[in-house]
């Protein structure tokens, strides 16, 4: 989500997205002050990373964790019998061999050498109770729609895990991504969960809002020179952040710099900016819930008014590509060819005096809306407001900290909200947001949307195996979300890392992922070590 500076935006549109440089040399000046009192009293063990991140994490229980830091964090506890590579491909994690036997079925065969964080080792018979909590409806996890497909899952023999889905499910191997915990472990919806898992690092502390600490998992193998331990720090303030880079006191930062500081970071010698493609997908949702926004033409009317490439260009600092729907052009499945929005005031208008809100003489409309955000997303929303308001609509922004921003997302309590989806790689993603059965607390339709044949044509790629077939189901999908709109897509967030020089072995993910940082090494001397990703897939 984009960061709040500390002044608001100007009501005139063409004004609302500019960044005066007195304004930034401001910023730093009266900021700077603020980042070395911090730094003198939030040291970090020696040997260990600081990762400056804006919002608390939730939960880093893998199942309860949704939100992007709690499931940043959570993967580097908890391992799951596969990941996704650089390159939106499946691996194995645990599993160090998969066996496709049916249609039906999969046959995982586990690592012999994992062991939890207090030595014990990782079996079936641990993955097994993982699978039974998140099914179980009595425990409340919102990933348990997303196992819905299983029929069962067993503990073969201690290292082999046997998972029969109802009917082909060509997703499967998604299902195999859930963090394991140990059997028995306990987990609460709504609190902060942290049980041990098998990752390179376990949890030291965690203050809500302050910090989280990991150490090393001393049953995980790491390079010799590895980093100990990081430390992720809640610093909410976008300049703070960039000042405790340049000082030194933060060691990395990524998707959270303004864009108008990234100038400024590169400029210093002993600091890198590492950019490439992200998967990111920022968006505009509606509440279907109110008749208004149930109707196509005001739906439109707002997607016509606002004006992305602004938006990109300014706010992000050309860090980001306006997205035509969830699926990024380096997706085996997005299509290029579906309806877009491109900014048209005048249609806009159109489209709202033929829905019944004509202008009255102030220029202002009957439709008064509400847009929930966090601290972060506030300056979204605010360009949102002064865009929405030149054809006629008036939007209130509201602001909460993020706990309780997110609450009231996943409660219904919105009229227009934004957020990011990270890590999207198999168009099944379309299903868990837009397939009318799949609303919270157990499925991520938040919104409440609801079509017939949106809901027949997910369902259909789920049980479709041949890729070419699925390719045509979620071409059709995509078309039809971008006619219907239940979603106006904003863009692709790219990826940009800020770290210290000293870091060697940072390897970019299209899904800000940190999975990296297990092997990743803090040097001495100035020389840039930083490691360059993997060559592009053929």
């Amino acid at each position: 989500m984009i960061p709040r500076p500390s002044t608001r935006i100007a009501r005139d549109p063409s004004r609302a997205l500019s960044t005066p440089r007195l304004f930034l040399g401001i910023c730093l000046l009266l900021a700077q002050s603020a980042a070395c009192d911090r730094s003198a009293t939030t040291g970090k063990p020696p040997g260990y990373l600081q990762v400056d991140i804006e919002t608390s994490p939730l939960s880093i229980d893998p199942r309860f964790a949704t939100d992007a830091s709690s499931s940043r964090i959570a993967e580097m506890v908890s391992d799951s019998m596969v990941k996704i590579d650089a390159h939106g491909n499946f691996i194995g994690d645990l599993a160090e061999s998969i066996e496709r036997p049916s249609d039906t079925s999969l046959v995982f065969h586990i690592r012999r050498d994992a062991r939890f964080s207090d030595g014990r080792p990782l079996t079936a018979r641990d993955v097994k109770y993982t699978y039974d909590f998140v099914a179980d409806p009595a425990n409340l996890s919102p990933k348990r729609a997303g196992l819905a497909p299983i029929e069962s899952i067993s503990a073969i023999d201690d290292y082999t895990v046997g998972v029969v889905t109802r009917r082909p499910y060509a997703p499967a191997l998604e299902t195999a991504m859930l963090g394991v915990v140990p059997s028995g472990a306990p987990g609460i919806a709504g609190s902060f969960g942290a049980p041990i898992g098998s990752g390179p690092f376990r949890l030291v502390s965690f203050a809500r809002d302050e910090r989280l600490v990991l150490e090393r998992n001393p049953f995980a193998p790491h390079p010799e020179a590895a980093a100990g331990g990081i430390v992720f720090k809640i610093v909410p303030d976008p300049t703070v952040r960039a000042l405790e880079l340049a000082e030194g006191v933060c060691d990395f930062a990524e998707n959270n710099v303004e864009p108008y500081l990234l100038g400024y970071l590169k400029a210093r010698p002993e600091l890198a900016v590492v950019e490439s493609p992200g998967s990111a997908y920022q968006y505009l949702a509606f509440n279907f819930r109110d008749p208004r926004l149930r109707d196509i033409r005001v739906r439109r009317a707002i997607a016509y008014a606002i004006d992305r490439d602004a938006i990109a260009a300014s706010m992000l600092g050309g860090t980001a590509r306006v997205a035509s729907g969830m699926l990024t052009p380096e997706n085996w499945a997005y299509n290029a060819n579906v309806t877009r929005y491109n900014y048209d005031p005048a249609a806009a208008r159109r489209l709202l005096d033929q829905a019944g809100y004509p202008a009255g003489r102030d220029g202002m409309r009957a439709l008064a809306l509400v847009f929930k955000a966090s601290p972060e997303g506030r300056r979204l929303g605010e360009a949102i407001q002064a865009m929405l308001r030149s054809v006629g609509i008036a939007l209130t922004v509201r602001s909460n900290e993020f706990a309780t921003f997110y609450s009231d997302i996943q409660r219904g309590n919105f009229d227009l909200t934004s957020l990011q989806w990270v890590g999207i790689n198999d168009p099944h993603h379309y299903h868990m947001v837009f397939d009318s059965k799949m609303t919270p607390p157990t499925g991520l339709n938040r919104g409440s949307y609801s079509n017939p044949e949106i809901d027949r044509l997910v369902e259909q790629g789920d049980l479709t195996l041949d890729v070419a077939q699925r390719r045509a189901i979620y071409a059709q999908v995509q078309q039809l979300a971008a006619d219907d709109l239940p979603y106006v897509s904003l863009w692709w967030q790219d990826n940009v890392a800020v770290m210290s020089r000293r870091l060697q072995g940072f390897v970019p993910f299209p899904n800000g992922s940190l999975r990296s940082f297990s092997n990743l090494i803090l040097a001495g001397g100035e020389s840039p070590l930083i490691a360059a990703g993997p060559e592009p897939a053929e």
